[in-house]
């Protein structure tokens, strides 16, 4: 098997990285209401319209879920990654979940719910 010169290599990488659509974390800023939450394919039995997120421009966050959940913290966005680290309630450690869209009113993001793919969908209010 013949191997690609590195100068090729490193172009395809290149290129590859540069087609990746980052992130406009202006979208981001505001109230969000759940939609749809959907495990391994299938939609939770859960009221989606309990779940909100609203993110500030100074980067701060608040959280709200099913059964009274909240936390409230700062977050930040890398590539197509949403960072966010709660700083209400104790023992907390950062999170990341996967942006796999986000636009002007839509955003839905994948997670891992023990070891459970979790789509959570959520639109702009």
């Amino acid at each position: 098997m013949q191997r690609l010169p590195i100068w090729i290599f490193l172009a395809l990488l290149t290129i590859s990285i540069s087609s990746c659509e980052s992130i406009d974390k202006q979208k981001l800023i505001g109230e969000w209401m759940g939609a749809a939450v959907i495990e391994e394919g299938n939609k939770l039995s859960v009221d989606p319209k309990e779940i909100s997120f609203y993110f500030k421009k100074n980067e701060s966050y608040q959280y709200n879920s099913t059964l009274n959940y909240r936390e409230a913290g700062s977050y930040y966005v890398e590539s197509n990654y949403l960072f966010t680290t709660d700083t209400v309630n104790q023992a907390s450690t950062e999170k990341a979940v996967e942006i796999i869209l986000l636009s002007e009113d839509s955003l839905h993001l994948r997670m891992e719910e023990k070891g459970k793919e979790r789509i959570l969908k959520l639109v702009k209010q």
